[in-house]
């Protein structure tokens, strides 16, 4: 038997036509099932000629289908193929949404009332008919026009109203069922009949009851709680026929108010009281209302009103026995009383007739507390409750005579406050104690005997009052500035200075109180001496705070200390004037009195004008600093223009450290805006250099201006001499602090020191912590202390208080501007990725590749990956290669390239379009391969690698500026930094690197001061690969320098042996 057409449709309320054909043998059968539910079908089959006539039903007699449903065999087959496709196409069936059905059903509703138009739409009237029982509130209803006709069955109505079916009541009585067709207040109920039909469908399905069979007829609804809040939500201020559980019918008006009825008291025989309730009412609860019927209205009371009444209406009024009367015993009449009557009594519901309830009122419960110390600090409280003159302890309560009416409530209440407090007995005298536990002492103290003191009468002993609990220490800080340090003096108060150790020892526990030798609690809140303490530790003198009234801070502190003090309001500050003086300097750069040079002062854009005050209140105050401006925004020219200042005020000699490929671009930049300063070029070979060291005692240059390289040489000439200034371009050479070019700059004696660099951070933070030890040593504290306070934190814990802590020290010393932020008129940069597929022999070598490294890394440990780490590095750079150019590590591939044909498109394009570009690469190999396709082409270009000459670099870059070649070949190591080629409007990056930062350097030699054009930057990717997984690495890395500076990082050095093996999962 074989099922050769198969389709389905699923229709409204879940029901499910499935059709097909089946062959069995030679013969046709066409089967139709409808299927209902999982138990639940109809269904044909009609055996079909081979002409295509109709033969009539199967005559196949029937098999068991699907759960033991009768059905052919040709039927259960088309069953069995469609829940098998069913099964394989979604093994989570989707549930329609709920939401769904309501929209269906709102448009629905308007298309018909749209159709119906003003003909019947809202003409009809639902009308509810009440019946309040003493444990049921039971509605049935009415519809009609002018004459109203009864609801047989609230099953039927509610599914007529789904799917707008004509209904007809009688004769006089036939409409289309839509929301729309009744009027505003029985659309409400429509809706609530509905729900409440759906509630008892699924009720009705949940015992087992559907199957074939027919829902049963439902004639009235029986609401819960929750119903009937609804109900009389709803019918609010009308008025309606309701029935009482004696069948009585009277008209009721629903209101939202309390209502009012009198509970009369009055003696029953010779020892006994009757409570009445005078009206004939009926009483039902809601979800939060106690509604109360009388022969008038059906009061929804309020909370306050539900709260007292509840209770007392259900047992007088609700229930099935309830008799609107109870008897009180005299015995019982006080308790009585006080718990149930005195409820009432305060919304003035008590009427007394020949009964003086003042006499039932019970004797009031008194409490007392009696607290005594010893001179070994042991707590004693001895708990009295008291009836009249009948006293007990309110832990032994066994001998209260029954007379007594007691206060059960307010008993519990005592002895829960006793036992939230003390803990312990002490044997035989019924005394509670505390001892040798001053956390309990204090929570006494502090916070308990408030409570004790609202809850009864405290007695305290003279030994007891001597305990005292005080407030958070009140501290002062005065601040001094003397020369190039600050001077703190603080001042604890009344807190003894050999105890100020053991006071902050409590603090770094997290202890609420410190017990003082003098038997004292001192509270440690949130408080002036905490907020002193925490600076102390943030900058490192937590020692000299205990041990000494004044601390000694560099001035750097300055801005840092400042705000930290601000934050605390409980702290009493004094700041002297040179102080001020520092913090507001640094606050208001821009508007600071510093002369801009008049060589420059037309050439300076207004944000490098900042950026000179910036440099030069740091200079006034002592301080160094990162100027650490994005590519292309002139960070040379603004130091320039400090160094044409000192010549003007003071002299003395300068030396700016750069890259050996930056060095002639400096004595250009010198040469082009302050010509009048004299250049010392320490470059060349040994003989070279040292003739120049030689005339510096005669020619005393302005500025020297070497390589890190040479400086590591020259060290010893360096080391002899005292610089004005020392300014290190390209900062990020420094940026491994064990370095001979980190130790080299350090070595260097200068009164300030300044850094340049667009990237503070390229991979790490210790990179930032390496600048700041040349600026300022000591200012990001050890490196040890400085991976403990801030790197780890932040980068491994994610962190937010330690950024912001390192954000506020490192904060005013870097000055940080985006060109989109300061370069309005800059025309925008706009990134493309171009993607490569690979194909046939360069794709297979790729693979091969992948896997042999993949597999390399799952066989090995975490231990090996360090190890071998060279060589994974190795075999990373050959997948990059591959991607690349095979060639690149194959010798004698012909294969092609699919990145290579890219890139050559788009030159070729470029080029013939009038556009002058930047090709940037890591590998001069593929930079080789691409020139010799040019030269092919006959494209000029100009070729710049590590090798090649610097002086030879300059002027290729200068000619590029002016000249006709339209393509610029760049190795991204040797050009990224330094060039300024303003003429390219297109940048392409060929092959991604691990650090973004790198790449932006690269792209920002085209977007900077000068360009004229929209800069168009492509970066090429092949599918698929490495390459990918690079990008997505730069993107995820730049986060790190974006919370604390700004710009992007990308760390080949974090990536685990767990990132690669996903990397190239993801590859292969």
């Amino acid at each position: 038997m074989e099922v050769t057409e198969l389709t389905a449709e699923t229709f409204w309320k879940g029901e499910t036509e499935i059709r097909g054909t089946v062959m069995d043998g030679e013969d046709e059968y066409r089967v139709r099932i409808l299927r209902k539910g999982s138990q639940n079908f109809d269904y044909s089959c009609s055996h079909i000629s081979k002409t295509g006539r109709n033969l009539g039903f199967c005559g196949v007699s029937c098999t068991q289908g699907p759960d033991g449903i009768p059905m052919c065999p040709h039927a259960h087959a088309l069953l069995a193929g469609w829940l098998q496709r069913e099964n394989r196409e979604s093994k989570h069936p989707v549930s329609t949404s709920q939401k769904v059905r309501f929209m269906v059903r709102e448009y629905t509703n308007r298309e018909v009332s749209r159709i119906m138009g003003a003909s019947e739409e809202g003409h009809y009237r639902l009308i509810p008919i009440v019946a309040i029982s003493r444990d049921q509130v039971r509605v049935r209803f009415t519809v009609g026009r002018e004459k109203q006709y009864p609801v047989k069955d609230l099953t039927a109505f509610a599914k007529a109203m789904e799917t707008m079916s004509l209904v007809q009541y009688g004769k006089g009585l036939a409409f289309h069922h839509s929301l729309q067709a009744f009027d505003e207040e029985s659309r409400a109920l429509a809706l609530l009949i509905m729900e409440r039909v759906g509630f008892f469908r699924e009720q009705y399905r949940g015992n087992g009851r559907f199957s074939m069979e027919a829902e049963p007829a439902l004639k009235e609804l029986i609401l819960g709680k929750a119903g009937r809040e609804r109900f009389f939500a709803i019918m609010d201020g009308q008025t309606i026929e309701c029935e009482d559980y004696r069948k009585k019918k009277r008209m009721l008006t629903v209101k939202r108010e309390n209502p009012t009825f009198t509970a009369v008291v009055k003696k029953e025989g010779r020892d006994g009281i009757k409570v009445t309730v005078d009206k004939d009412i009926m009483a039902f609860s809601g979800e939060k209302s106690l509604f109360i019927a009388d022969q008038e209205s059906i009061c929804r009371c309020d909370p306050d009103y539900t709260e007292c009444l509840t209770v007392f209406m259900e047992y007088m009024v609700m229930g099935l026995d309830a008799e609107n009367e109870v008897s009180v015993n005299d015995r019982d009449m006080p308790l009585f009383y006080e718990r149930v009557l005195r409820k009432l009594e305060s919304f003035g519901l008590i009427r007394s007739e020949g009964v003086d309830l003042e006499s039932y009122r019970p004797k009031e419960l008194k409490a007392s507390f009696y607290f005594d110390s010893d001179a070994a600090g042991t707590v004693t409280l001895r708990p009295e409750l008291a009836y009249g003159d009948f006293s007990f302890h309110p832990l032994a309560d066994e001998n209260v005579p029954k007379e007594i009416c007691r206060d059960v409530p307010g008993e519990f209440k005592v002895s829960q406050l006793i036992t939230t407090y003390f803990k312990y007995t002490e044997d035989g005298s019924g005394n509670l104690v505390i001892k040798n536990d001053d956390e309990a002492v204090y929570r006494l103290i502090s916070e308990g005997m408030k409570k004790f003191m609202d809850t009864g009468d405290v007695f305290v002993s003279e030994s007891f009052k001597k305990i005292r609990v005080l407030p958070p220490v009140s501290t002062s800080v005065q601040v001094r500035t003397l020369g190039r340090w600050l001077e703190l003096e603080v001042d604890t108060g009344a807190l003894p200075r050999e105890e100020l150790a053991a006071v902050l020892a409590a603090y770094g526990k997290k202890k609420s109180f410190y017990r003082m030798k003098n038997g004292d609690f001192l509270t440690l809140g949130d408080g002036g001496l905490l907020t002193v303490a925490k600076i102390a530790e943030q900058l490192g003198v937590a020692k000299e705070l205990v041990g000494s009234d004044t601390i000694k801070l560099p001035a750097y502190r300055a801005m840092f200390l400042d705000a930290a003090l601000k934050e605390d309001k409980s702290v009493s500050v004094y700041r002297d004037q040179l102080f001020k003086a520092v913090v507001r300097g640094m606050k208001d750069v821009e508007d600071s009195d510093y002369e801009i040079p008049k060589r420059l002062a037309s050439t300076l854009r207004s944000y490098q004008k900042v950026g000179y005050r910036w440099l030069k209140s740091l200079d006034a105050y002592g301080f160094g600093g990162i100027l650490a401006d994005e590519m292309g925004l002139g960070k040379t020219i603004q130091v320039i223009a400090l160094l044409l200042d000192e010549k003007a005020e003071n002299g003395g000699t300068s030396l700016v450290v750069c890259p050996a490929s930056l060095v002639y671009n400096w004595e250009n930049e010198f040469a082009q805006f302050a010509s009048e300063l004299k250049i010392m070029t320490a470059a060349g070979n040994q003989a070279e250099r040292e003739e120049m060291f030689a005339a510096y005692e005669k020619e005393h240059p302005d500025v020297i201006i070497t390589s890190y390289d040479l400086l590591k040489r020259d060290i010893l000439w360096y080391h002899e001499k005292e610089f004005r200034f020392e300014i290190i371009d390209e900062a990020q050479y420094i940026k491994n602090s064990s370095t001979q070019a980190a130790k080299s700059v350090k070595a260097v004696p200068a009164k300030t020191r300044f850094a340049l660099t667009g990237t503070p951070i390229e991979n790490h933070l210790g990179e930032l912590w390496s600048i700041f030890d040349f600026l300022m040593p000591g200012f990001l504290f050890t490196s040890q202390k400085f991976k403990r306070a801030f790197e780890m934190p932040i980068v491994r814990d994610q962190d937010p208080n330690a950024l912001v802590q390192l954000k506020k020290l490192t904060g005013p010393f870097i000055l940080r501007r985006l060109k989109k932020d300061v370069l309005k008129e800059l025309p925008d940069k706009l990134e493309t990725v171009l993607y490569s597929n690979m194909e046939g022999e360069q794709k297979d070598l790729y693979t091969a590749a992948a896997a042999s490294l993949k597999e390399q890394l799952m066989e090995g440990t975490d231990g090996d990956y360090g190890k071998e780490r060279m060589q994974i590095l190795a075999e990373l750079m050959r997948l990059r290669q591959i991607c690349c150019e095979p060639s690149l590590c194959f010798d004698g591939y012909k294969g092609g390239s699919a990145k290579l044909d890219t890139c050559m498109e788009l030159l070729l394009n470029g080029t013939s379009a009038g556009h002058k570009i930047l090709l940037f690469s890591q590998f001069t190999s593929m930079l080789e391969i691409i020139a010799k396709r040019l030269k092919k082409e006959k494209i000029p270009f100009y070729l710049l690698t590590g090798s090649t000459p610097k002086r030879d670099r300059v002027q290729m870059a200068s000619s590029f500026q002016k000249d006709d070649v339209m393509v610029f070949l760049i190795s991204l190591k040797a050009g990224g930094t330094g060039l300024n080629l303003t003429a390219a409007d297109v940048v392409i990056h060929y092959d991604p690197w691990w650090n973004v930062a790198a790449q932006n350097q690269a792209t920002d030699r085209a977007h900077r001061i000068g360009q004229e054009n929209q800069v168009s930057v492509f970066k090429l990717i092949t599918k698929h690969t490495i390459e990918e997984n690079i990008l997505k690495l730069q993107e995820m890395k730049r986060d790190l320098a974006d919370t604390v500076v700004t710009e992007g990082t990308g760390a080949l050095s974090s990536i685990t042996r767990e990132d690669l093996i996903r990397m190239l999962d993801e590859d292969i």
